[in-house]
């Protein structure tokens, strides 16, 4: 492993953050049949939107057929997808699909032979891309298209936030790639609410803070009603069961936050030890993910103060804790019992590391043409945009995901003086829209504001909406 993660240049200072990241979270995600042959699951493709290239290596009947193709593919027939590797640049990643996964399988690990570092197979094929719940296309253009391989986009260079165009939301939100669709049984089971951050690549479905944002926001409205603290047991005890109840519990840090955590541990006289001699990205985080027991309070202690958390909304409800609604010192008590129930071997909880620089040129309101239901289909938009980003906030899917929070929180008596349901989804709403406008004023001043109606059969409708207020104005 320590030898293909080398072959990945992370270490490279040509690289930009986000490139860099996207390699980092390649390597992650990256599975090896029989401790040789590279693939990745269909849900790591479905959040990659536009940063990777997707090829059918199907025979042509096989398109249109029953089970049809993951929408922006390219076809390339398994006869003439041998040579890719003369096509495609070595770090150009690439992910093959067949019907099941086999044969793709097997011309992964043939063109990873050939000198490609960044290709893979989709594990289970089409019919695992299905079974997931994601939606499938019928492009009648693409066998027109054989062969042909689509622009991969530049990672952004900038942390300029010149403001996108209608257009560039038009185009975006209108190419197959940047939104996939996804049944909301099947997220509310495999999903994971993102932060409304632009840094992260992958499509999301967002919401200020991700899931942890959501469950501090559930918690605050719960002892604003109640007028009790929670205690650190307490706390630790609800989100353990929250994951046991809704799955994935998904948030984020950042390369910068990750830099000034690293200094601070190799500083403290408790943590040096543990951290000597680690200078890989990779193996650090391995490290953060599995510390040794006998440094975990501590690294619990350091990765919830404030310079060391990335999310910038999470890090603002710390720092300005009346401000966004909240208990000072509540965001401490999720940050730890998350990094706690994490070591203890949920891995259901993610913290993702997202790249250090902002060069969002938008906030994106993603809403859902119908009224939510288990079939219904909810979309996950790519915040990467021409190479540069944009927030992207679900309020539709956030508050359907929100009731379910409130209702399930409302049930566990033995932890909380009982509230009502309803009353607990109404203190949440507006303790959302309270917090939206603060971290908004915070991160996104003076950006243009789209709200965007996403069909998954039409083309979606966009209309520019207003502009974020400047903060204290």
């Amino acid at each position: 492993m320590a030898t293909r993660v080398r072959g990945l240049g992370v270490n490279d200072p040509s690289l930009t953050p986000g490139e860099r990241s996207f390699r980092v979270g390649w390597a992650t995600a990256l599975l090896r049949t029989d401790g040789a042959r590279p693939e990745v699951t269909p849900d790591y493709v479905a959040r990659q939107g536009r940063a990777l290239r997707v090829v059918d290596v199907r025979d042509e009947a096989a398109l249109h057929g029953a089970l049809g193709h993951v929408p922006g593919s390219d076809w390339v027939p398994f006869a003439e997808a041998g040579t890719l590797h003369t096509r495609v640049g070595t770090f150009e990643p690439l992910v093959l699909v067949c019907e099941d996964g086999a044969r793709s399988l097997t011309l992964a690990a043939w063109l990873e032979e050939a000198g490609l570092e960044l290709v893979a197979a989709m594990r289970g094929g089409v019919r695992a891309w299905r079974e997931s719940g994601l939606a499938v296309g019928r492009d009648p253009e693409l066998p027109k298209r054989r062969g042909e391989l689509g622009s991969l986009p530049l990672w952004a260079t900038s942390t300029s936030k010149e403001p996108f165009t209608l257009e560039d939301i038009v185009e975006h939100v209108g190419h197959p790639r940047s939104v996939r669709w996804t049944k909301l049984a099947a997220f509310l089971l495999h999903g994971r609410l993102s932060c409304v951050d632009g840094r992260d690549h992958v499509a999301v479905v967002g919401s200020p803070g991700g899931d942890a944002g959501e469950f501090l926001l559930a918690l605050g409205a719960w002892e604003r009603l109640s007028g009790a603290v929670l205690g650190d047991a307490t706390v630790a005890d609800l989100l353990r069961r929250r994951v046991e109840a809704f799955g994935r519990f998904a948030f984020h840090t950042d390369t910068h936050a990750g830099d000034r955590m690293i200094a601070t541990i190799r500083a403290d006289p408790r943590t040096s030890a543990a951290v000597a001699g680690i200078t890989d990205p990779l193996v650090f985080r391995r490290f953060f993910a599995a510390p040794p027991a006998g440094v975990r309070e501590a690294m619990a202690e350091i990765m919830s103060q404030p310079a060391h958390v990335g999310c910038g909304h999470l890090r603002l409800t710390i720092q300005h804790a009346a401000r966004w609604g909240v208990r000072e010192g509540l965001t401490q008590q999720v940050l730890r019992a998350a990094t706690r129930l994490r070591w203890d071997g949920a891995q259901e909880l993610e913290i993702t590391p997202l790249p250090g620089g902002h060069s969002e040129g938008a906030v994106v309101n993603v809403h859902v043409a119908e009224e939510l239901d288990a079939f219904s289909r909810v979309p996950l938009v790519a915040p990467s945009i021409s190479g540069r980003q944009m927030f992207v906030n679900h309020p539709h899917v956030a508050r359907f995901l929100r009731r379910q929070l409130a209702r399930w929180i409302s049930r566990q008596e033995d932890l909380c003086t009982p509230v009502s349901a309803s009353a607990l989804f109404e203190a949440m709403e507006a303790l959302h829209g309270q917090q939206l406008a603060a971290t908004l004023g915070e991160l996104a001043a003076g950006l243009p504001v789209f709200d965007v109606t996403v069909h998954p059969d039409r083309p979606a409708e966009v209309k520019r909406s207003g502009t974020v207020a400047q903060v204290g104005k």
